[in-house]
């Protein structure tokens, strides 16, 4: 028997939203539980019936974005996905949003025949799998053995057990790959890491391209490094963090004469059908340092970021994964666990303590 996903969809613009129910409703597995078009009407539905999923757009009717902190203090582990126009949306909102840890940001189709309705449709059947194989395999596991809703059903890899990793030797750079779910540990990590880092920190999320700026001032504002969007031809500095722009591939140079190293921007085809991807930022760091790396693989979906730590590991890199049980999705942190590259899985505090010990 399937398991049926219960979506909720709130949008005040009956136009999208009957798009949305209309894709939604055509896909196996998916029970629409209707639409809501204010603030008042989606909170009764949800106290009503808890739906597994909301397609929300936070517009002024349903409450900006403080309606998603009403709903996370009744439902802290309801999924949310950001639904938005691509003409007419506020970033600051949406970055404020994936912060408070909604599952996705998505721009909403305008019309059945637009490029939105058919890249909505592919994505959603990709996040509404993962999300009912949770589902099938939470009501099946013992309420005990995982307590937390973000935590992806799978074989548990056989890894050998891994004592605290140590290196007396300080990391040259550190190299972050993150996806679904990280911007919000990503914002937790950055506002305690301290200003007196001694590396450079080379980042990339999986965001869409109108967002970067958007995330690389929030962070800049919670943080005390100096964190922005990266510019091809920037000198890589120590104690400065390089988030890549969405859409663009980033890499680095290698050194010159003095030992300068630049990033470098291209729009080359997607790898692992993401771009940027974390595979050929590790993979141009492994040819430009001879030191000691740190590789950190955060939450996401897929495996971007696998082949780029083990072309790391043909040098002197340690490798650190997101636990599963505080991933939102545990993919692209299974991958680099299950092909051992990882050399110690730790939670966020943790991962932002080793940044400390190696970094600084």
């Amino acid at each position: 028997m399937v398991d049926m996903l219960n979506i909720l969809i709130a949008d005040e613009d009956p136009g999208p939203a009957n798009l949305l129910k209309e894709s939604c409703a055509s896909i196996d597995g998916i029970q629409i539980l209707g639409i809501a078009r204010s603030k008042d009407m989606l909170m009764a539905r949800i106290n009503n019936v808890v739906p597994d999923l909301i397609l929300l757009d936070p517009t002024s009717g349903l409450g900006g974005i403080e309606i998603i902190e009403s709903i996370k203090k009744i439902h802290p582990d309801l999924n949310i996905i950001i639904t938005y126009h691509p003409d007419h949306h506020d970033s600051d909102i949406l970055i404020s949003a994936l912060e408070m840890g909604v599952y996705e940001c998505i721009e909403k189709p305008i019309d059945a025949k637009s490029r939105q309705y058919n890249e909505f449709r592919l994505h959603f059947l990709t996040i509404t799998g993962l999300l009912r194989s949770r589902k099938r395999f939470s009501n099946k596991a013992p309420a005990h053995q995982y307590n937390n809703r973000f935590f992806m059903p799978g074989k548990t890899p056989d890894l050998p057990v891994k004592k605290s990793v140590f290196s007396s030797e300080k990391a040259q750079i550190v190299v972050i790959a993150s996806s679904t779910g990280g911007p919000e540990i990503l914002s937790r990590i950055f506002s305690i890491l301290p200003g007196t880092l001694k590396v450079p920190v080379l980042l990339v999320q999986h965001i869409p391209a109108a967002m970067t700026q958007y995330f690389a001032k929030s962070l800049n504002q919670k943080s005390e490094l100096d964190v922005f969007e990266a510019a091809h031809g920037d000198e890589i500095l120590p104690g400065k963090v390089y988030i890549a722009p969405g859409g663009q591939h980033m890499s680095v140079s290698k050194p010159d004469d003095q030992g300068k190293r630049t990033i470098l921007l291209n729009r080359n085809p997607p790898v692992n059908s993401v771009r940027p991807s974390a595979d050929v930022l590790f993979k141009s760091v492994a040819e430009s340092y001879s030191g000691q790396i740190l590789a950190i693989v955060l939450t996401g979906m897929g495996d971007d970021g696998k082949k780029g730590v083990a072309a790391l590991k043909s040098k002197k890199c340690i490798c650190i994964s997101q636990t599963a049980e505080t991933c939102v999705v545990y993919g692209m942190p299974r991958a680099v666990d299950e092909a051992g590259l990882s050399d110690e899985s730790l939670d966020p505090l943790d991962i932002t303590q080793k940044i400390v010990l190696m970094a600084q």
